[in-house]
Order: C-alpha cells, then sequence, then structure tokens
C-alpha cells in the first residue's frame, strides 16, 4: 500500500478492467479485475484509501467549523406518531424503498432535505412532515461532503437514533 497523499494528480486516473484467465489463484475464470492506473500506476485500492482520507479530513473541518448546524429530515405524515413517540430510528423501513434503511439521512436545508427525501420518483404522495434536529446532538455523524452544494456539506447521515426530545417540529406540506 503506498502512504496516502494530499497531493494532486494532474489527470483523473483510470482503471483499466482486466479478464482472469483460467488458474490464476482463487479467481474464478471469466471474473474481471481492475489494474493499476496506466499513467502513473496508481492502484485502485491505493485511489479508494486516499479518497476515504479526503472525505474524512473534509467531515472533520466542516464539524469544526460549525458543529451546530440546523439539519432537516422530511417524513411522512403517516409516521407523525411514531417519529413523535420514538424519534427518528435507522433501520426502519425507508420512505422511498421497500428495505429498511441503516441510517437516518439529514440536510442542511428544507429544500435539500425536500429533494434528498419526498421528490423522490418513488416518494409517496400525500402530507410530509419537516423535523429539524441539530448536528452537534447527533451521535456518529457522517458528514458527506459536496462539492457543488454552497455550504460544502451534500448529506449528513448517522446509524444512530434522534431522540424525540433532539426534533421539532417545523411544516407540513403535501406532495401530489
Amino acid at each position: 500500500m503506498s502512504e496516502i497523499s494530499d497531493e494532486w494528480t494532474d489527470h483523473d486516473c483510470i482503471f483499466p478492467e482486466v479478464a482472469i484467465e483460467e488458474g490464476e489463484g482463487e479467481l474464478q475464470t471469466g471474473m474481471k479485475v481492475l489494474v493499476p492506473c496506466p499513467q502513473c500506476g496508481e492502484t485502485p485500492l491505493d485511489h479508494l484509501e486516499w479518497s476515504e482520507h479526503q472525505a474524512s479530513e473534509s467531515q472533520k473541518a466542516l464539524l469544526e467549523a460549525m458543529p451546530v448546524r440546523i439539519l432537516y429530515h422530511w417524513a411522512p405524515a403517516a409516521r407523525r406518531k411514531q417519529i413523535i413517540r420514538y424519534g427518528l430510528r435507522p433501520r426502519s423501513r425507508a420512505t422511498t424503498s421497500s428495505i429498511a434503511a441503516p441510517v437516518i439521512c439529514l440536510a442542511d436545508s428544507p429544500s435539500w432535505a425536500w429533494a434528498l427525501s419526498g421528490e423522490q420518483r418513488n416518494a409517496p404522495s400525500g402530507e410530509w412532515d419537516l423535523w429539524q434536529t441539530r448536528l452537534d446532538i447527533i451521535s456518529e455523524p457522517l458528514v458527506l461532503p459536496g462539492t457543488d452544494r454552497l455550504s460544502g456539506i451534500y448529506e449528513v447521515r448517522t446509524t444512530e437514533r434522534i431522540y424525540k426530545r433532539h426534533l421539532w417540529y417545523v411544516a407540513t406540506r403535501i406532495k401530489a
């Protein structure tokens, strides 16, 4: 493994796929693997570790810059009683999917939270409630940076429950 560096390369690495021939270790015939970038020699694993390092450093900087940032979450109004009683719970059935969501997703503005949830094509129609919390009271937040967002935050996720005492009901809107 090469040492993680903060230096930028002058190109975007491309990792070609190569088919594995029969008899090469435990890999199956016909399987494809990624090989190092032909231009700089960086491996896909090195690139992934560097990307994770950059994301971690961005998260630390964003958390230090404004730890008391207000965050928002939209949920169908049909879940209001559950949220008032228990708060937001990860691993509940996701609103925009048929599987359980392992995380709670939040955004730094009501409009961006809506874009990430209620505005999704498979989100149910009807009444939706807006809930507010603060970044500094969320357990183990994962801040996903977003270079296209003015705030620098794409989304905040947590695998921990957000208790009802840390939530404030803000508004309701209708999705047609």
